[in-house]
């Protein structure tokens, strides 16, 4: 099921400043002398990514009535959607876990997670819209239109021995 346009440019936005303000805070944060001050962007790139991640939560929360459960029972895009919607909670859970997690190893292996899947969010949304858009060209039954047709392809009549040709 396709967004409307403007949720869809919303989405995107939202997660283009995701994907920037991380990318920011990564390069900077990476880049800092072990001795030297923090960058000023540090700080701000991070609150900006936390705002952008409320907006995604946000986005998240009224897609799955509409946009997710509808795919699901239509059989639609499921591999794509199902791992887009996996790696979208599991960049939620390691976003929590880079707030409150505490212990140094636990810690790496959030922030090495959290990196791994933002870095690997736009290739596999693409891969999700591109694959959606190609399933939208084939016709989508409902359950119950599958049932019927097999119902109706049991129970044709077959033609009569003497009114063959």
């Amino acid at each position: 099921m396709r967004l409307g346009a403007v949720r869809r440019y919303a989405l995107y936005l939202i997660i283009a400043a995701l994907f920037a303000t991380g990318t920011l805070w990564l390069y900077v944060h990476m880049t800092r002398v072990d001795d030297a001050m923090p960058s000023p962007l540090e700080p701000w790139a991070m609150k900006l990514h936390g705002a952008a991640a409320m907006g995604i939560l946000y986005f998240a929360g009224t897609m799955l009535h509409g946009h997710m459960l509808h795919g699901w029972h239509n059989r639609r895009n499921r591999l794509a959607g199902g791992v887009t919607a996996l790696v979208f909670g599991m960049l939620a859970v390691t976003g929590y876990g880079l707030y409150y997690f505490g212990g140094d190893a636990v810690r790496s292996v959030t922030e090495w997670g959290h990196w791994i899947a933002g870095f690997g969010t736009p290739p596999l949304l693409f891969w999700h819209i591109v694959t959606g858009r190609r399933r939208r060209q084939t016709p989508i039954l409902s359950r119950n239109d599958r049932r019927h047709e097999a119902h109706a392809t049991r129970h044709r009549s077959k033609p009569d021995a003497d009114t063959r040709p």
